[in-house]
């Protein structure tokens, strides 16, 4: 294997851990993909104004979730995972990552020997909120 497809097998295998951590209510996962100055980020609509408002989540919100089970309420038979690396270069790489209720971009670091989220931006599904 080049150390090109490494790479890409390590970004993948993180990416994963993201998707599958949070249905899975798998903290360590979590954990573990996540940098520590990680910024999730989704815009929103102000339902009263319409004003565009952006929502911002930390590592500390996103193991805190997953330690809640939030992702485990969705039904198993929903849940699905699509990982598109779009590049890998040098240190950094970009994933589109698509699961039952988000698409998820993520842009990574390779920082001591690992690969790391350190960016998401994200916009839920047709399917969310799952009503049954």
């Amino acid at each position: 294997m080049t150390q090109q497809a490494q790479h890409e097998a390590a970004v993948r295998a993180t990416a994963l851990d993201y998707a599958e951590g949070w249905y899975e209510g798998d903290v360590e996962r979590m954990e573990r993909c996540l940098h520590p100055n990680l910024v999730k980020r989704q815009l929103r609509r102000d339902p009263e104004t319409g004003a565009a408002v952006f929502e911002h989540f930390t590592k500390e919100d996103m193991v805190r979730f997953t330690k809640q089970g939030l992702g485990k309420q969705v039904p198993r038979e929903k849940i699905y995972y699509k990982v598109d690396i779009t590049e890998v270069f040098r240190e950094v790489a970009m994933v589109r990552c698509e699961s039952a209720l988000y698409v998820d971009f993520l842009q990574l670091v390779y920082e001591n020997g690992r690969w790391l989220i350190v960016n998401v931006l994200y916009a839920t599904t047709e399917h969310f909120p799952y009503t049954g």
